[in-house]
């Protein structure tokens, strides 16, 4: 295992892909609604990407706060980004911020520009790892 498995997986997150068949994906969720995590094999085996800029910026004072730095952020992608984060589906957060599906999924795609991020995994995993950095 590499350090940056093992880095993922001391989170204690878990991540349910959405490209595999049902039965996979229902044994998966069982096995996460149990108390159990699981990570896809194919993200443990991936090299980390460097930190994004955002990471690189904090202050120390918001280092001793344990609070994400996320002024780079509207307080409504904040929002967006803490929901997704939780695992919420985009028809989820659309409905609990009463927004459109469509305004949601603008939301991450700015929230993925601004975090220097690839897809909304990796937005939730950087959240994830700044919440008490």
């Amino acid at each position: 295992m590499t350090r940056h498995s093992a880095a993922i997986l001391s989170h204690h997150i878990s991540l349910l892909p959405m490209n595999v068949n049902l039965t996979t994906w229902l044994l998966i969720l069982r096995m996460i609604v149990s108390g159990g995590h699981y990570i896809p094999p194919a993200l443990l085996r991936c090299r980390p990407a460097d930190p994004p800029i955002s990471a690189l910026n904090g202050s120390a004072a918001a280092n001793a706060s344990h609070a994400i730095d996320v002024s780079g952020l509207t307080p409504r992608e904040t929002e967006v980004l803490e929901m997704l984060a939780s695992g919420q589906p985009n028809k989820i957060i659309a409905g609990q911020l009463n927004l459109s599906e469509h305004t949601v999924k603008l939301h991450i795609h700015r929230i993925i520009g601004k975090l220097g991020v690839t897809n909304r995994t990796e937005a939730a995993i950087w959240y994830h790892r700044n919440r008490s950095a």
